[in-house]
């Protein structure tokens, strides 16, 4: 993904701001002499409008800010590195050090949602980001990023499949959600249920005897139901949990199955606004 959207160009280190303001303000402008906005005022009122839902710095030193707008060209990222950090105002989460600036346009969602993901993940990474900090070129930063690249994916022929994935650690819910954004899922649909060994364990006396293996455990499971159009989809959805200490592989976390489906009636994506 990252070789496909990074543009040199839009890696800037330790520009002259001080404030978020001037921030934002220098980030539009320096986007829209790239040809990637068609008019930067309105998309400055798009970007400033999103930040007042909710401050965009999601964890320490990092913040993700972004806009939709029709004013976008193409879907575009801007990495930022400020060395000494300025004020996001959000005293909770200190300065702000690394900035992934998002910008696509009103038909780019599903794409743009990938890719937010994505960068979330790996910006938790304690390592990745001190090794971007520690950056002192926009090759640095551009290497840095294409050491994280996926492996290529071999083209393989769309078909129709139901996927089926079961969680039997509902509270982690949000990873295996953000996990399936990063593939290009975002037509789940979620059902709380409780599998047959946690059953027997908490509501029947035959087999109490079971209930240490339990023990500990929530009683629920979740049960993701999801269109993929391509198997290879589940088997990175696989690989991307494991990241998120979710290995399936593991007894009693989970696992996935993938069934070919013959039709396919309606719509089955939704809109998702940000």
């Amino acid at each position: 993904m990252w070789k496909n959207i990074i543009d040199k160009d839009l890696i800037v280190i330790n520009p002259q701001v001080d404030s978020k303001s001037e921030l934002f303000k220098g980030m539009v402008d320096h986007v829209y002499t790239h040809d990637y906005l068609i008019n930067s005022k309105k998309f400055l009122n798009e970007l400033k409008k999103r930040e007042k839902i909710a401050n965009t710095e999601l964890m320490p030193g990092v913040a993700l800010p972004h806009a939709r707008s029709e004013v976008v060209e193409k879907l575009f990222l801007t990495i930022i590195i400020l060395k000494d950090g300025i004020d996001y105002d959000n005293p909770d989460m200190g300065k702000v050090k690394i900035v992934f600036f998002f910008g696509c346009a009103e038909n780019q969602n599903k794409e743009y949602l990938q890719l937010l993901a994505k960068s979330s993940r790996l910006l938790r990474d304690d390592q990745f980001r001190e090794k971007l900090i520690a950056c002192e070129s926009k090759d640095e930063v551009y290497n840095l990023m294409l050491a994280y690249e996926d492996e290529e994916e071999t083209e393989e022929v769309e078909n129709n499949y139901l996927m089926i994935l079961t969680l039997h650690h509902s509270e982690k819910t949000p990873e295996v959600l953000e996990a399936m954004v990063e593939v290009g899922i975002t037509n789940s649909s979620i059902v709380e249920s409780t599998s047959m060994a946690r059953k027997m364990a908490y509501e029947m006396p035959i087999f109490a005897g079971l209930s240490y293996m339990a023990h500990g455990k929530s009683s629920n499971s979740s049960l993701f139901f999801a269109y993929i159009e391509k198997r290879k989809q589940a088997e990175k959805l696989m690989k991307v949990l494991k990241q998120y200490k979710i290995d399936l592989n593991e007894k009693g976390v989970g696992f996935i199955q993938v069934i070919r489906l013959e039709q396919v009636l309606g719509n089955f994506e939704e809109d998702i606004e940000f």
